[in-house]
């Protein structure tokens, strides 16, 4: 029975009840009796009389009782250098297209790295291979909640077994995809079979928001420090914090939380909690895996939608509604979303030509300086940014939360917050997140706010730098694959794969999102075999033959008048950096694999459903199975279209050698 249906509830202390008996902080290491929070008249027998009766509350007792502190120590080490020596350093704005400092050195060491994995991979003699002639491979994955993390950890776990992910440069992930990142590149070691079977421990029984989650999170060591330490920060930083700040805390550190060893038989005394590894929370230390080119460098997504003509609403927020498909964004006839990428480098977009270090993000800035110097934002709260919420009772969970909260710290707001998501639901409580936001996207500061300098008496031009917060959301709002970031121009990219977890996969829109995107790079993608169609039987084996990597073959053309949006309209075509040559697309779609696994679709299982976020061991294994199955069946069509890249890429060599 979760939380909220639990009958006991109601005779459970209130939100902004103390504890009246020594309680150890998780936080701080001080019994609650030494914060000055002990309160007469709750004796000893009653209180083990309680605890024996309502074991939840006894719980919820403890986590009030060890945060009690948690604002004042999370404020003290706000400039504590020791912990962020980032606060010691001035973030500056870097303006321009070319690739940073950090991001070339990188390509410096994986193109060193990359010539005899290239090699091996397609069956030739490394020394036949020239290293200016080693195309530049790229990965998306796509959205669609823990279905799409899971397909995305299975194909890169398939990649490194085969040997594919030592030839990737860059890899780039949408909504859940971003999650497979973000956990590979930190807990999970650059080994995404590990991440796969932290998720069969991790993604069951309990939802990230439900009650039971919230306590384990809050009452473990350092649970409560980890998870609702960056909303103190952000509050701190003068930004209004939402419901989606929740989320992603939330459910970022559910899914971050380490499994006990100690619960297997013959396992270690070592207990890992909730921040066993600070830098876990970082996503500037996935360096580790990158500096050296180790590794393909990872690039997480988000959009802002972008209005040029006018001011904000208010001082918080661009638009009158949060639904992206009503009111002001409806009526906005010129406008766009623009992307934003996030490396372990750095932040920014390309089309507005402005970047930030990755630990410089989320602070104030003026004129292209950071104005206080704050420490990283935490992982968790870029997630936030990068996944949208799935469905699921999200009523029901923040009001759990809220009752886990003591009302004189975070309990009010969150309280305030589940209220009006209610209203916003209505009666039916309707809670899909389809192709719009009814939350209100989280709030960052604007690292462009009043970047250039304006004379007294001037009025500065309408447009981003009037702007104080900056909203970024789900790229899968704008497109559902990562192909704009891996496109920008000084990257260079000549075969990219997209594996796509889309619920929409067998509606065949694949050609018309591609060209979204293509056209605004100024490149006209072609299905190279337009013959490949799906079978009608679906007890066939060989239904989706040769559809398993479908080959789209990108060539430069004009940029087009209009392309048409996530939404079907027929817009002009937003503004792009064009991509100076050809590349190729390989289009994985995550399709039903009936050798692999009888009687399951990706796309319509319940189990499998974009806003699922409890999967079962079982669940999780099955799901792997049919992406493991479904890249070998492709992996011939990989082959031969990375061979014909380096065949282009030679002859293109010897020619301008003349």
């Amino acid at each position: 029975m979760s939380a909220a249906a639990d009958p006991r509830r109601a005779e459970m202390p209130r939100q902004g009840d103390k504890p009246t008996v020594p309680v150890k902080d998780h936080v701080n290491g001080l019994d609650s009796s030494e914060q000055g929070n002990s309160k007469p008249g709750l004796t000893r027998r009653f209180k083990n009389q309680f605890k024996s009766s309502f074991p939840e509350a006894a719980q919820d007792i403890k986590i009030i009782g060890g945060m009690t502190a948690l604002k004042s120590k999370v404020k003290s080490e706000l400039q504590d250098s020791t912990l962020y020596p980032e606060v010691d350093k001035v973030s500056e704005v870097r303006r321009g297209l070319d690739l940073c400092s950090e991001e070339k050195s990188f390509l410096e060491k994986r193109t060193a790295r990359t010539r005899d994995s290239f090699a091996r991979y397609i069956g030739v003699d490394p020394a036949s291979v020239h290293p200016d002639d080693v195309p530049t491979l790229s990965f998306g994955g796509s959205g669609g909640g823990f279905r799409a993390m899971i397909a995305c950890l299975a194909y890169c776990d398939h990649m490194q077994r085969m040997g594919l992910w030592d030839c990737l440069t860059y890899v780039a992930g949408v909504s859940g995809s971003c999650w497979s990142l973000a956990a590979a590149y930190t807990f999970g070691k650059a080994n995404f079979a590990s991440v796969i079977e932290h998720c069969k421990t991790r993604l069951s029984p309990w939802h990230p928001l439900s009650g039971d989650a919230v306590r384990t999170l809050l009452s473990s060591p350092g649970g409560a420090h980890v998870t609702l330490g960056p909303l103190i920060r952000k509050s701190k930083n003068g930004l209004q914090t939402v419901a989606m700040d929740l989320y992603a805390v939330f459910t970022t550190g559910w899914i971050f939380f380490q499994h006990d060893p100690a619960d297997d038989p013959g396992g270690s005394t070592k207990k890992e909690v909730a921040d066993y590894q600070r830098s876990w929370q970082r996503y500037s230390s996935a360096r580790e895996h990158t500096d050296t080119g180790a590794h393909p460098l990872p690039i997480m997504t988000a959009i802002r939608h972008e209005r040029p003509w006018r001011d904000w609403h208010d001082k918080e927020a661009p638009f009158r509604q949060a639904d992206h498909e009503k009111g002001d964004h409806a009526r906005a006839a010129v406008a766009w979303f623009q992307w934003f990428e996030m490396t372990p480098y750095e932040i920014g977009c390309d089309e507005i030509q402005a970047w930030v270090p990755t630990w410089g993000f989320g602070r104030p800035y003026k004129e292209g300086k950071s104005v206080t110097q704050l420490p990283e934002q935490s992982l968790a709260l870029l997630l936030g940014l990068c996944t949208s919420a799935p469905a699921g009772p999200l009523t029901s969970y923040l009001a759990t939360i809220s009752r886990n909260l003591p009302s004189n710290f975070l309990g009010n707001w969150i309280h305030s917050m589940a209220h009006a998501v209610t209203k916003i639901w209505g009666k039916q409580g309707t809670e899909e997140f389809e192709n719009h936001h009814p939350l209100h996207a989280c709030n960052e500061h604007n690292f462009m706010y009043q970047y250039t300098h304006v004379d007294a008496g001037s009025r500065r031009p309408p447009g981003i730098e009037n702007s104080p917060r900056i909203h970024l959301i789900d790229s899968g709002m704008d497109n559902n694959c990562p192909t704009y970031v891996l496109l920008h121009p000084k990257r260079g990219a000549d075969v990219i794969i997209n594996m796509d977890a889309s619920s929409d996969v067998q509606k065949d829109t694949f050609p018309e999102r591609v060209n979204q995107i293509g056209g605004r790079r100024g490149l006209q993608f072609q299905r190279r075999h337009k013959d490949a169609k799906p079978g009608g039987d679906p007890k066939d084996p060989d239904r989706f033959k040769g559809m398993y990597a479908q080959v789209f073959d990108g060539t430069t053309s004009e940029r087009p008048a209009t392309v048409t949006d996530s939404y079907g309209r027929t817009v002009p075509t937003p503004p792009a950096e064009v991509y100076p040559h050809g590349c190729t697309m390989i289009y994985m779609p995550l399709l039903p694999n009936e050798r692999a696994v009888a009687d399951f679709d990706p796309s319509t299982a319940k189990f499998s459903g974009s806003y699922n976020l409890v999967w079962t061991p079982e669940q999780v294994d099955t799901l792997v199975k049919v992406c493991h199955a479904n890249f070998e069946e492709g992996e011939a069509t990989i082959k031969a279209a990375l061979y014909e890249a380096w065949q282009r890429k030679t002859a293109a060599r010897i020619a301008r050698e003349g």
